[in-house]
């Protein structure tokens, strides 16, 4: 769902939504692109998750990396993203902030908006 709220109209139509993806065993330079692209998805995916009272958690999607992965600020990049969304909701895609208000009218309890 957060891929098809970033893509927007035109690139719906697109195989994929218009993204590059290159499956588990990526290169270092095949995985710096994919999380360059992934900020803003996950991003989306992770306020959904919290919508829905669920944990989120940040998927860098390469299980078999023969590089270490542990350097990458690709984790903070998504919550700082998240943080940016909360604090200037206006800049959340069309589609995600109408997904993301059907989710935390369905998802929460008036007691817990109003705590």
């Amino acid at each position: 769902m957060s891929h098809w709220c970033v893509a927007g109209d035109a690139r719906r139509q697109l195989s994929d939504f218009g993204y590059w993806y290159a499956p588990d065993g990526r290169s270092a330079a095949q995985q710096q692109a994919f999380e360059r692209v992934e900020i803003k998805p996950q991003a989306l995916e992770c306020l959904f998750t919290l919508a829905c009272g669920r944990n989120f958690q940040i998927s860098q999607d390469n299980l078999f990396a023969d590089f270490d992965t542990s350097s990458s600020s690709f984790a903070i990049d998504v919550y700082q993203q998240v943080q940016s969304y909360i604090a200037k909701p206006h800049t959340l895609p069309r589609d995600a902030k109408t997904l993301l208000t059907a989710l935390l009218s369905a998802c929460t309890s008036s007691s817990e908006i109003n705590a």
